[in-house]
């Protein structure tokens, strides 16, 4: 038994129901049920009546008194850790991708800053293939590729299906009058191979996992892309887009921030249509180390990255 399970039983006690205590925790509801099972099986006995909602048991009651003083002394012990730890505190260090900048970042940053001025932000890059067992100098991560399961995950877009992202004047270069017939056909079924003949805008990805992201999709509409530019940067491949220079697959939310949110960037003449995917499902999360403490700059920090989600959503 460790604090975290009190914690985490606290939780599910106090919500009546292991799922709303899990987006309270920023756990996984799968997490938090194993969590529970663990702590039930070292007691011996059921801690909750499985009903809905969920009620303590007789033994469950006196764990829940217990809990609170066990809990109680136990924040008093980190109160008193943060007070001569308070620079460490202060400062939080946010990993992201070598290959691209989230386009929401700076937003969220500022947002963070604004709200929270009394905590240092500071941006690392890391390789995503090392981030699952390397989090070392690193608070949060926010990744856009499939999640390891090594990590827990808090989810700020569950599903952020991919575009086919181009210039219109590139689509009437390769297909000239057939383009209108194409474009038609392209919206009614979502089909890659349609622009098999369009040139590519791809990453050089020293890190594997976004080729085999890619790839992935090219393999499910049976061919190979032809490379209308290639290099190691997201920001300079979307550029090399809105100039002309070939199609880029990208999801959702990448695609809405990075080209038509601006003002300043107008994207006149850029189309995009949504292609099915079945590899894998794009996901949106920030990730952190399980069974990790978070401090309350982290804390704060996820609560801003899901409102920012939140308040998009609803615009």
């Amino acid at each position: 038994m460790n604090f975290l399970n009190i914690k985490y039983f606290m939780a599910i006690a106090e919500e009546q129901s292991i799922s709303a205590a899990a987006r309270k925790l920023f756990v996984s509801q799968q997490s938090l049920s194993e969590h529970l099972k663990k702590l039930e099986s070292e007691i011996g006995v059921p801690l909750f009546n499985r009903e809905t909602p969920l009620s303590l048991t007789v033994a469950g009651e006196c764990f829940f008194e217990g809990g609170k003083e066990l809990l109680s002394a136990y924040d008093r012990m980190l109160a008193n850790i943060d007070n001569v730890t308070t620079k460490r505190r202060s400062k939080i260090t946010i990993g992201i991708s070598t290959y691209d900048v989230p386009p929401f970042l700076p937003d969220l940053l500022m947002r963070f800053s604004e709200k929270y001025p009394q905590y240092d932000v500071s941006v690392v890059k890391r390789l995503h293939t090392d981030i699952s067992h390397n989090m070392r100098g690193v608070d949060l991560y926010i990744s856009y590729l499939p999640l390891d399961e090594e990590l827990e995950h808090v989810i700020l877009i569950n599903h952020d299906p991919y575009h086919a992202i181009f210039h219109k004047s590139l689509a009437e270069k390769v297909y000239g009058d057939r383009w209108p017939s194409i474009e038609e056909k392209l919206i009614e079924t979502r089909d890659l191979s349609l622009l098999k003949e369009m040139p590519f805008l791809v990453l050089k990805d020293r890190q594997g996992q976004l080729a085999r992201d890619l790839n992935s999709i090219f393999q499910q509409y049976n061919f190979t892309p032809e490379i209308g530019f290639l290099s190691e940067n997201g920001d300079l491949n979307a550029e090399m887009c809105v100039k002309g220079a070939g199609c880029l697959l990208a999801p959702t939310d990448f695609m809405n921030r990075r080209f038509f949110a601006s003002p300043s960037r107008p994207a006149d003449n850029l189309l995009h249509y949504p292609i099915d995917i079945t590899g894998f499902d794009p996901k949106l999360a920030i990730c952190y180390e399980k069974g990790k403490h978070l401090h309350t700059a982290e804390i704060c920090f996820l609560k801003e990255a899901r409102l920012l989600f939140t308040e998009s959503k609803d615009k």
